[in-house]
C-alpha cells in the first residue's frame, strides 16, 4: 500500500471521528438548550399565575367580586361582570398555555403534569362552565376537547 493511500485512509478516518464528535456536540447542545426552554417556559407560566394571584390578593374589589361570584355570579353588576369574564379568560389563557407547551415538551413535565390535572378543577369555578359555553370557540381545538374531556369526568365538591 502505498503511502499516499495510507494518508488518505488516514484522513477519512480522522474526518469519520471529527463528524462524530460533532454530532455528539450538537445533541449536547440541544438537549442543554431544550431544558433551558423548559424551563424558561415553567418560569414565565408560573410568573403569570402569581401575577394573577396577586390581582386577587392585593385588590379587595376583585376579591370581592370573585367571592360574590362564587355565591352567584348573576349577583355581579356588569362592571364586575366584565372583569370577573377577563379574569377567567386570563385564567383560561393560562392553562391554554401550559397544554401547548405541555404538547410540545417546552415546559417542565412535572410542572405541566401539575397543571393539567387541576384543569378538570375549571369546571368548578364559577361561571367557568357558563364561560366556557360561551367562548370555547376562541380556543384551539386541541385544547378545547382537552376541557371539554376534563369537565366531563370532573366532580365539584360541593
Amino acid at each position: 500500500m502505498s503511502k499516499q493511500i495510507r494518508w488518505s485512509r488516514l484522513g477519512d478516518l480522522i474526518g469519520h471521528v471529527a463528524v462524530v464528535v460533532s454530532l455528539i456536540y450538537v445533541g449536547l447542545q440541544v438537549r442543554q438548550n431544550t431544558a433551558a426552554i423548559q424551563t424558561s417556559t415553567s418560569q414565565s407560566i408560573y410568573q403569570q399565575n402569581q401575577e394573577q394571584a396577586l390581582l386577587v390578593m392585593e385588590s379587595a374589589e376583585m376579591a370581592e367580586i370573585l367571592l360574590r361570584a362564587s355565591r352567584d355570579i348573576e349577583s355581579l353588576s356588569p362592571v364586575d361582570s366584565v372583569r370577573y369574564r377577563r379574569y377567567l379568560n386570563v385564567h383560561l389563557n393560562t392553562f391554554e398555555a401550559v397544554y401547548s407547551n405541555a404538547l410540545q415538551g417546552t415546559m417542565e413535565s412535572e410542572m405541566a403534569a401539575g397543571w393539567l390535572d387541576g384543569m378538570s378543577e375549571l369546571k368548578c369555578i364559577a361561571g367557568m362552565r357558563q364561560y366556557w359555553a360561551l367562548r370555547r370557540d376562541g380556543y384551539h381545538q386541541t385544547f378545547r376537547e382537552a376541557v371539554d374531556s376534563a369537565f366531563t369526568v370532573s366532580e365539584c365538591a360541593e
